[in-house]
């Protein structure tokens, strides 16, 4: 008997055990600012952010088949936009604008929505790896022209934000920055789900499979591309606000670093495309391949990195999701469940 059973079209979330476990993970990260030293609460910080980043790209490409790599444009517009509304005196902008650091980081999710709202319907006319590189083209033309405006950037020298959320020396700013991480990581956890198991979810799958036979049928593409497109956005700009008002420092050639969609995508392809929790076990398994190699082969880390992705792209091209599924989880149909409660019952 395998630890976790799931009947045809259940999710594997309805299950008590999946529940309390993912309660006491929970549970545990809200210990980790009191119980671990600042450099791995900022590590796992960085984790959450990768979930956060795997789980909104993965909406687009995994659900939907839109394979973007322009998620680090949306990333880094989150941050500046946010930064400019906390810090306005940093890009020569009246302070009459500025706002509380919790509202800047919510106008910089939105900013960065509205900003694919507006290229959306243009740069869906193309199609399979043209909207690809159209949209790393779009990455790269965005990291240009904020690394040219000094004035609102600080170009190559970057930006410095300013901020405090501290209370007292008991909860430094680092640590209040860690909770609103993990909340908007569960709220962004929370809503993907709710979308991908609802009808939204059943039309993106639908435009993934064959975008052709569901127009035929009477499902409009442009509308749930641009719905994933739209929502993956904004979580990529809340991750990125988030993350430049823990760091406090932001700058074009990292912030808006094409590192930050590739990190994206080799989480989502660890974890399981197109698969929930396959993002979440990929942002735990990258944090580990990342961060542990460095220590085991020094300066070999990235090449070891590169072909342990290849691996797992030929050899276990579901990920960590299909590997669990396969060795954890037994499909239960509903006659062997009829069975056994006949059985019980006698």
């Amino acid at each position: 008997m395998r630890l976790l059973t799931r009947r045809p079209g259940e999710s594997l979330v309805s299950d008590r055990r999946v529940q309390g476990a993912s309660a006491l993970v929970v549970l545990w990260l809200v210990t980790v600012p009191f119980t671990t030293t600042d450099s791995l609460t900022g590590l796992i910080l960085t984790g959450l952010v990768y979930v956060m980043l795997g789980v909104s790209w993965n909406l687009l490409a995994g659900y939907a088949g839109q394979i973007s790599l322009g998620h680090a444009a949306f990333f880094g517009m989150g941050a500046f936009v946010s930064a400019w509304l906390t810090t306005p005196s940093g890009a020569g902008l009246p302070e009459s604008i500025q706002l509380p650091i919790l509202v800047a980081i919510v106008v910089g999710g939105l900013a960065s929505a509205l900003i694919s709202l507006v290229i959306g319907p243009v740069i869906f006319r193309l199609r399979g790896h043209y909207f690809a590189i159209g949209t790393l083209a779009l990455a790269a033309v965005i990291e240009l022209v904020m690394l040219d405006r000094r004035d609102l950037t600080g170009g190559a020298t970057g930006y410095y934000v300013q901020g405090d959320l501290s209370f007292g020396e008991a909860v430094s700013h680092g640590d209040v920055m860690f909770f609103l991480t993990l909340l908007a990581t569960i709220i962004t956890v929370a809503v993907t789900y709710a979308i991908v198991r609802g009808p939204a979810g059943l039309g993106m799958k639908a435009i993934h499979d064959d975008e052709e036979a569901a127009s035929s049928l009477g499902v409009n593409p442009l509308k749930y591309k641009m719905y994933a497109f739209v929502v993956s956005s904004f979580f990529a700009g809340l991750a990125g606000a988030l993350y430049g008002h823990y760091t406090l420092y932001i700058a074009p050639e990292s912030t808006l670093a094409v590192t930050w969609t590739i990190d994206s995508l080799v989480v989502v392809i660890l974890g399981g495309m197109g698969t929930f929790s396959g993002p979440i076990f990929g942002s735990v398994l990258f944090l580990l391949l990342d961060n542990g190699l460095s220590a085991i082969v020094g300066g070999f880390s990235e090449a070891v990195e590169g072909i342990l992705i290849i691996a797992f792209i030929i050899f276990l091209p579901t990920g960590l999701y299909g590997l669990i599924k396969e060795y954890l989880v037994e499909e239960v149909t509903e006659t062997e469940t009829g069975s056994d409660a006949d059985v019980a019952h006698e």
